[in-house]
């Protein structure tokens, strides 16, 4: 597993904002960059989650939460306000009620849906979420806090320190596949690299189920990187994903895409979460999931499984024009 993870952006940030799933500010603030934000809700019926009996662990974290905000925050060189809800220290130039609304309409339903689908282990140290209010913003804190040139990405996790670093304008998109990456870290650190990419890049792009405790993945721009290379003859083998230990640099788009579509096809199965969880107990044996998708998918090889999905990549194309 690398250090950190980022979010990366192939096309421009219109076409990752269109269709972001979640996130609500309560108003438009002075000199904020925030109206291409998306402002989706969970569904009505959503309610929030309900809250634990407070223990000796969970205030010895609260602590440890604010003082690492207050050390963050101190290596920043721009003025910025911090909010703690452990585990969970926000960190961002915006208002406190604006954190505050982040924290209840993002990141508490995002991580109460995915702990339902995924993640059983209870963080138990601080995540960081910094969230910035422009590109130009988020390039200087990434430098002041990792020296870090951001280049196209729009945000990223360092997993040594449990942090995440965005701009927050691009969309919540950025926010779910970082948050993803996170709460993956604390729950099944040794996740194969591929499948840790496509479960982060699935959220991108997803919706609430009706009951909002689920997180539904739609599609999104990556499918086109998938649809160029299926048309050009040109996609590797199932098997060349699922095999790899380390994503290849030069290949980090097409892998992404491909590894997020390959998701998709099994949360259309109904068989993410069951993969997910199985490969989490398997792991010490199966560290890339190769056997693991071959046992929950009931099949000796996965050249048949391959042969399915492009079926079901052009198939989809036909029926809808694209993904």
């Amino acid at each position: 597993m690398s250090i950190h993870r980022s979010t990366l952006l192939i096309a421009g940030p219109l076409v990752l904002i269109t269709g972001i799933y979640l996130l609500v500010f309560s108003g438009t603030e002075e000199n904020r960059a925030v109206a291409n934000v998306i402002q989706l809700s969970p569904p009505e019926s959503w309610q929030t989650p309900p809250s634990r009996q407070p223990s000796a662990t969970s205030s010895s974290l609260q602590s440890v939460s604010e003082s690492k905000a207050q050390a963050i925050q101190q290596r920043i060189s721009i003025p910025t306000n911090r909010l703690v809800k452990a585990p969970y220290v926000l960190i961002g130039d915006y208002e406190i009620s604006t954190l505050e609304a982040l924290y209840r309409k993002a990141i508490q339903p995002t991580e109460y849906a995915l702990n339902v689908s995924y993640f059983d282990t209870r963080p138990e140290q601080p995540i960081t979420i910094v969230a910035l209010s422009s590109q130009e913003r988020y390039q200087q804190v990434a430098w002041d806090l990792d020296q870090r040139k951001t280049g196209s990405y729009y945000g990223y996790f360092q997993s040594d320190d449990l942090r995440i670093v965005l701009n927050l304008t691009t969309g919540s998109g950025t926010l779910g596949h970082e948050l993803t990456h996170a709460l993956a870290e604390i729950d099944f650190p040794a996740m194969p690299e591929w499948f840790d990419e496509g479960l982060a890049s699935l959220h991108e792009q997803c919706e609430f189920s009706e009951q909002g405790n689920r997180l539904l993945g739609t599609t999104n721009w990556r499918v086109q990187i998938l649809i160029s290379a299926l048309d050009r003859q040109q996609l590797p083998p199932l098997n060349d994903l699922v095999s790899q230990t380390r994503i290849r640099t030069d290949r980090e788009a097409l892998t992404y895409a491909y590894a997020r579509c390959f998701c998709l096809f099994l949360q259309q199965k109904q068989l993410l979460s069951p993969f997910y969880r199985k490969l989490r107990t398997n792991q010490a044996a199966d560290p890339t999931g190769q056997l693991t998708l071959c046992q929950i998918l009931n099949v000796d090889d996965l050249s048949a499984v391959d042969a399915e999905f492009r079926e079901w990549l052009a198939a989809s194309r036909r029926k809808t024009g694209s993904l």
